[in-house]
């Protein structure tokens, strides 16, 4: 479940929003998924940040309610309390809150001031699902494709990975380039889809997809090979942050076929790209989800 820091918390008391996405992209931001520094701003005691949160919640401020079912879990200001915390979490989705919805789905499936019931867990990760709630879609096709506490559906599973990568979720999209890539689940294998799908990741900001790019353009997969696209792709990676390789290597080695010229223009797509990406998320196109 998601978890909120005293720092967060804080930042909730300003918002009123316990769910706290993946936070907007700076318009200098170096890369996707590359976090701003954090705000600075007056902290509240714990005690005196519960007792703002609660007296919000008694209100029907919903969004108080999550962050007060949220406190109760963790024991920010309070002594920890899961029952309390799941009585908050339902009081916010019978007030139309998706992500109550999807708290309660947690809560039921781990145990957490509840007997573990999965199928009432899946009832609620649906309802927050059908709300629009990427995370509840993922989490439904993670159940559905594993057979968790269902009966095992792939073809429903990837149905919900589809929508939840349409609702914006990065990890959605960047799993269903995968599953393509390598025509996993029963999927026929299809390269060119699989670029596609890493592509629309890589714009709601997963890094892994912007590396799964970079290797494809350099190796030919699902497109010609281009060093010049690859080499794009790979200055994108590297300016995120992203260190699941020797990026630094395959910058060199990809470099070294390139004239100055193509070199420089590459320089200048990955500065645009990376532009833009600050520019959507300034403008409130935050993703779902990062991987």
């Amino acid at each position: 479940m998601k978890r909120l820091s005293l720092a967060a918390a804080a930042l909730c008391l300003a918002l009123m929003c316990p769910f706290s996405a993946f936070a907007a992209t700076p318009a200098k931001a170096a890369a996707p998924a590359a976090q701003p520094a954090p705000a600075r701003q007056q902290q509240l005691q714990p005690e005196a940040a519960f007792a703002l949160v609660a007296a919000e919640a008694e209100k029907n401020n919903v969004q108080a309610m999550l962050t007060l079912g949220s406190f109760y879990e963790q024991g920010i200001g309070v002594a920890r309390n899961y029952s309390k915390s799941m009585e908050w979490y339902e009081k916010a989705a019978k007030a139309g809150q998706a992500e109550g919805y999807y708290n309660l789905g947690v809560c039921y499936e781990i145990g957490m001031g509840a007997a573990s019931d999965m199928g009432k867990s899946v009832q609620n990760y649906q309802k927050a699902a059908e709300m629009g709630l990427p995370l509840a879609m993922y989490k439904l096709s993670s159940i559905y494709i594993s057979g968790t506490g269902v009966s095992k559906d792939t073809a429903k599973g990837i149905s919900w990975l589809d929508k939840a990568a349409n609702a914006g979720m990065a990890m959605a999209a960047n799993d269903l380039g995968a599953i393509y890539l390598s025509g996993l689940l029963g999927q026929k294998k299809d390269e060119k889809k699989a670029l596609a799908m890493f592509t629309k990741a890589a714009d709601l900001g997963s890094l892994e997809a912007v590396k799964n790019i970079a290797v494809m353009y350099k190796d030919g997969v699902g497109t010609m090979a281009d060093p010049a696209t690859a080499y794009t792709w790979y200055l994108i990676a590297r300016r995120g942050g992203y260190a699941g390789e020797d990026i630094a290597r395959t910058l060199g080695l990809l470099e070294g076929t390139l004239t100055a010229a193509q070199a420089q223009q590459a320089q200048k797509d990955a500065d645009a790209w990376i532009e833009a990406y600050a520019k959507r998320q300034v403008g409130g196109a935050a993703p779902a989800s990062g991987k």
